[in-house]
């Protein structure tokens, strides 16, 4: 063999290695949450939503999240050769048009380019995400005993794609429409003119797409999970009791889509349930209580997933910090999020006032906003997925997992207690610690990842 097709061997396997790909968007995502703070505008605890700087650091950091999901999971399923080296030979295209889009994010002078760098990633990944679908529905016909013996998470995570795909069109259609408008599509403008006018259009369409894609994506992780652990080995009586989990998710997961579809394309308003108070201003939203079903399903599931745990301490360890994830997101939108709800005579709606119109607490509403968007919407979903990834590609390194594993614990229940305290009192440095322990766990993992590698290749 000449040295050109050695060359070419070489690249061949390098670009086509799970493995090496994973710990690649892995290194992305790590060298930007460690540098977040630095960037211009990214202000971590700043009451309220997001601003545009910090959604921008977000996509920047979730939309490879998303595509190493699909990577994952095309390999833990063992999807179609052909699916697998596409989503694979995507994967530095991703990144780097990613980067890209963050770098001429800043320059109004590059912002069209920013638009068209953006843009084309956005349409590469909707893709691989119909490209997925398509060979995740060929699994049934492929190999039907592994259908057979998986089927509750395998429909929760086709039931995911469908609604985290159509949480990512509605992100497309609401990008396009706040640049250019939809005067260029005159069928969509005159349903927009009927649904309330362009800006009632974008901002259910925003609302709609935030509050959506990731319940569907941790939705997706809880299937993923019992997958990864193996629970088709479980005795049928456990095994069906994970199953009925994530049924119950399923329904959260079809209820939430639907109510996000039709208040967004119409004139649907979600309503208030148990409404009380002056105005009715206490009670659940609608949507909350069909996302909240997704989570309720989760802690269902972990009855019989307990049974599934390794019995090697370290293992056990690692896989006990993944199920926290699910405890402690639970926490904060149902323990937290829900009182707050039940009691916005006082919170307010983030709005200053007096009831039904506002409320005297409207700043603590802010802060929980902000606090549980960092915590329940960013960092829990991706060390959730990573944790996945830990398990399934870190052979021994047993100190390391155990470090490793004691970090996401301590993230994870301080960063909980923290986002209470945010909300209680407006002190956010508690939740800064638990963050900050997070994401020295996802570098570690990255770090310990690629030592690994760079050792078997020695």
């Amino acid at each position: 063999m000449s040295q050109e097709e050695n060359l070419n061997q070489r690249w061949k396997k390098i670009l086509l290695n799970p493995k090496d790909n994973i710990i690649a968007i892995l290194a992305f995502i790590s060298i930007f949450l460690a540098i977040g703070p630095i960037l211009p505008g990214v202000s971590w605890f700043s009451l309220g939503n997001f601003s545009l700087d910090m959604i921008n650091f977000y996509h920047t950091i979730m939309i490879p999240f998303a595509f190493l999901l699909i990577l994952y999971t095309s390999e833990l399923l063992d999807l179609d050769i052909l699916e697998r080296k596409v989503v694979n030979l995507s994967t530095y295209p991703i990144l780097f048009l990613t980067f890209l889009g963050m770098v001429f994010f800043y320059t109004a002078s590059t912002q069209g380019a920013d638009y068209v760098l953006q843009g084309m990633r956005d349409v590469w990944m909707l893709v691989l995400a119909l490209m997925f679908f398509v060979y995740l529905l060929m699994l049934p016909f492929k190999n039907r005993k592994k259908f057979r013996n998986i089927w509750g998470a395998y429909l929760l995570i086709v039931i995911a794609t469908i609604s985290g795909g159509i949480a990512a069109v509605m992100g497309m259609i609401y990008e396009y429409g706040l640049l250019f408008g939809y005067a260029s599509i005159p069928l969509l403008n005159r349903d927009v003119a009927a649904w309330g006018g362009l800006q009632t259009f974008l901002g259910n369409l925003l609302t709609s797409h935030s509050h959506q894609m990731l319940p569907a994506v941790e939705g997706g992780i809880v299937g993923l999970t019992a997958i990864s652990l193996g629970y088709e080995k479980l005795s049928a009586v456990k095994r069906n009791i994970v199953n009925i989990g994530m049924v119950i998710s399923i329904f959260g997961t079809i209820s939430m889509t639907y109510l996000y579809v039709i208040s967004s394309f119409g004139t649907y308003v979600i309503p208030t349930i148990f409404p009380f108070g002056a105005g009715g201003m206490n009670g659940l939203a609608l949507d909350d209580s069909q996302t909240g079903i997704v989570g309720i399903g989760a802690l269902i599931s972990i009855i019989g997933l307990y049974y599934i745990l390794s019995r090697r301490p370290v293992e056990r360890l690692v896989q006990l910090s993944e199920i926290l994830t699910w405890i402690a997101v639970m926490s904060v939108m149902v323990g937290v999020g829900y009182a707050m709800e039940f009691n916005e005579t006082y919170y307010g709606f983030g709005s200053p006032g007096v009831p039904p119109n506002g409320g005297p607490g409207f700043r603590h509403d802010l802060a929980f906003t902000d606090g549980h968007l960092l915590f329940a919407f960013f960092l829990m979903p991706l060390v959730a997925g990573i944790i996945l990834v830990l398990m399934r590609y870190l052979r021994g390194q047993e100190k390391e997992k155990r470090i490793i594993a004691y970090l996401i614990m301590a993230g994870t229940v301080i960063g909980a207690f923290g986002v209470m305290e945010y909300m209680l009192t407006l002190f956010w440095v508690v939740e800064a610690i638990g963050l900050a322990l997070l994401i020295l766990a996802v570098i570690l993992i990255t770090l310990t990842l690629g030592k690994e590698t760079i050792s078997s290749v020695e």
